[in-house]
């Protein structure tokens, strides 16, 4: 939602940290997959040269970022984590690391967890307006 406006080099460092959450606990739900492959309508990288970082490292990446573009990173990347409503440790390991880099308050954070459900429960009344 928040790429297209990223610089090349960004867009990049960004699809590398999140296929880095995609397979921090070692599998690859459907909903973080969904959410990985929608990316492609946002960037212009190849999606296929994404691989796993030192998450840390690719983070820097975003150090001279303005706040909007940290918050939208967090956003994209606290959505992959939170998406399968499975949030096992080591991706709470990344989250807590993104958080601190970033800046991000609790109080933020929360605000990003009811934006996120707000959204997929209106994908999910899209769906049945659309079905019936």
């Amino acid at each position: 939602m928040f790429l297209s406006k990223l610089t090349r080099e960004k867009q990049e460092a960004f699809l590398n940290l999140a296929y880095t959450m995609v397979y921090a606990d070692g599998r690859l739900d459907a909903a973080e997959k969904k959410i990985f492959d929608s990316y492609k309508l946002e960037v212009n990288v190849d999606l296929s040269k994404a691989h796993k970082v030192d998450f840390a490292e690719g983070l820097a990446a975003f150090d001279d970022s303005s706040v909007e573009e940290k918050n939208g990173i967090f956003f994209e990347l606290y959505a992959i984590a939170l998406i399968d409503e499975s949030y096992p440790e080591e991706e709470k390991v990344l989250v807590d690391l993104m958080q601190k880099r970033f800046g991000i308050t609790e109080a933020k954070m929360q605000e990003m967890r009811d934006g996120l459900k707000s959204l997929t429960e209106a994908y999910a009344n899209l769906a049945k307006i659309v079905k019936s």
